[in-house]
């Protein structure tokens, strides 16, 4: 019998409702807690990751290099005639048909603006050692680098569209945002708050038309407003401990009135001094949870705060200190995310998630920048090396008729490319002109043959003393048909078979290694 009697009596203490009691010291405690944090994220403490750099030049040093390439002739396109040195940035009527120009227009005359000066683009192919590079060096180069400079312009694109979509917030603008949802408008200082910012004003000032009402439209509008309904001590049967029970409110909340800065002030006290600190999507969402985890009620509706004996948030430690939302309950389909300053707040989140995915992205973009520009000097880096190992076999071999001729065409090619007399003498080349600008650029008397000769030499047969089954050596055989036994007949001359296959060899690995540099 007794046994039943407490399993009674602890049933009816499970179903009794916790509001019947009044409100007393400490009962919004940890409601008005998870307020303060959201109060917290004001005045400027929330602070944004924001991107390691702007990147907005990071393209131009292969641009510049591009365009540099291809010349002064293609840079003297983007040149408003009759006007040197100024470059439109809208494409001539005159190349109308260049359809495939369009898009591509202001890149270019801003890229040939910064190489308006002939200095600078000499300046960016000798520093890039690509002033003096055969015909067939050049053409890879150019290929290279334009296929970078490509790569380089579609990244400048994405950056500047992702950058005018306004998804990169600042602080200050994330300041204003939060601001205008915590405290109803974008306030100066946190010390002077307006009573008809914080609440909607319009339609009464009772405290319970304030604290009462739908998720969308209470009166209560804001986390600071919010605030002040748990916590404020009030003129009738107020309760001056309801949210600290350690510190007693001397200010009231008048009757049929807003409560005044003063009010609000010292309720906003209540809340622990916080540094500036990182905001993230997350952590603000975890922040909104928290105070929903605080809602309370039953089919009537969901509260903040205690709701004691009464039906209203009227302020009186009888009947509430508390924010009610009546459309919020079981048999509805209003949620708590539709309380309007949570609303808010959710809209801010969505917005710092969109900031925190663009700032990535602008990262990767950056780094993608970074990975080409790294990528062009590795290419001009094995490109010397290429060079380097190139003439190192070619000394150690008969230059034949033919190679000299390329060689003189190579020389005549690489001095044909400077358009000045001082561009010319300073690449080692001689100016055939009257004027700095016009005349021609022309190899010295000389330049591009071999000095060692354009026999076998030192590194032909006499050096290594290769003979046949004959006793003779291949250069002694001066007829075709007697050239065998490990001879060749090449150039109307019979040769060192062994020799001629080790640097052919030699040569086509070199230029194995220089067809990789395109991969």
């Amino acid at each position: 019998m007794v046994k039943q009697l407490m399993v009674s009596t602890i049933l009816v203490l499970l179903v009794t409702n916790k509001g019947d009691a009044a409100v007393a010291a400490g009962d919004n405690a940890a409601t008005a807690g998870a307020l303060c944090e959201i109060l917290a994220l004001a005045g400027g403490r929330s602070l944004l990751a924001q991107a390691k750099a702007s990147y907005d030049g990071a393209h131009h040093e292969i641009l510049d290099l591009n365009m540099s390439l291809a010349g002064q002739s293609w840079r003297s396109v983007f040149e408003e005639p009759g006007k040197k040195g100024t470059y439109p940035t809208e494409k001539p009527a005159q190349y109308k048909s260049n359809t495939d120009w369009d898009a591509k227009w202001s890149e270019w005359s801003e890229t040939a603006q910064r190489l308006k000066d002939e200095k600078t683009m000499q300046a960016k192919l000798k520093d890039s050692k690509l002033d003096t590079r055969t015909t067939q060096q050049m053409a890879v180069a150019k290929a290279t680098i334009l296929h970078l400079a490509a790569e380089q312009s579609k990244l400048a694109a994405e950056l500047a569209r992702l950058k005018s979509a306004n998804k990169v917030l600042t602080t200050a603008q994330l300041k204003t945002k939060l601001n205008t949802a915590i405290y109803g408008e974008d306030v100066a200082s946190e010390t002077t708050l307006s009573p008809e910012k914080v609440f909607d004003g319009r339609g009464g000032t009772n405290r319970a038309a304030m604290c009462d009402g739908k998720a969308a439209t209470n009166k209560a509008k804001t986390p600071m407003a919010t605030l002040v309904c748990i916590c404020a001590n009030d003129n009738t049967n107020g309760l001056p401990t309801a949210c600290a029970a350690h510190i007693t409110l001397t200010n009231r909340w008048a009757s049929n009135n807003l409560p005044d800065n003063t009010v609000m002030q010292e309720i906003r006290k209540l809340c622990p001094r916080s540094k500036p600190a990182l905001l993230t999507a997350s952590r603000l969402k975890q922040l909104i949870s928290a105070v929903k985890s605080r809602l309370t009620g039953n089919t009537a509706g969901m509260t903040l705060g205690k709701l004691a004996g009464g039906n209203a948030c009227s302020g009186s430690a009888d009947s509430g200190l508390c924010v009610k939302y009546t459309d919020i309950h079981d048999g509805g389909g209003t949620t708590a995310d539709d309380i309007n300053w949570i609303a808010a707040l959710n809209q801010i989140a969505d917005d710092i998630r969109s900031h925190e995915e663009a700032v990535a992205t602008v990262d990767r973009i950056g780094r993608q920048l970074a990975g080409n520009n790294a990528k062009a000097k590795d290419f001009i880096a094995k490109l010397e090396q290429y060079t380097q190992a190139q003439a190192a076999i070619l000394a150690t071999m008969p230059q034949s008729p033919a190679q000299t001729q390329e060689n003189q065409q190579n020389a005549k090619n690489a001095c044909a490319q400077h358009g000045s007399n001082q561009t010319c003498t300073a690449n080692n080349c001689k100016w055939d002109g009257t004027e700095e600008t016009k005349g021609k650029c022309k190899p010295k008397d000389g330049e591009g043959q071999k000095t060692q000769g354009t026999g076998d030499g030192a590194t032909g047969e006499a050096a290594t003393g290769t003979t046949n089954a004959e006793g003779k050596k291949c250069s002694e055989k001066t007829k075709q048909e007697e050239c065998k036994d490990g001879c060749k007949w090449e150039n109307n001359a019979c040769k060192d078979s062994s020799i001629l296959v080790n640097k052919k060899f030699a040569l086509s690995m070199v230029s194995a290694a220089f067809v990789a540099l395109l991969f």
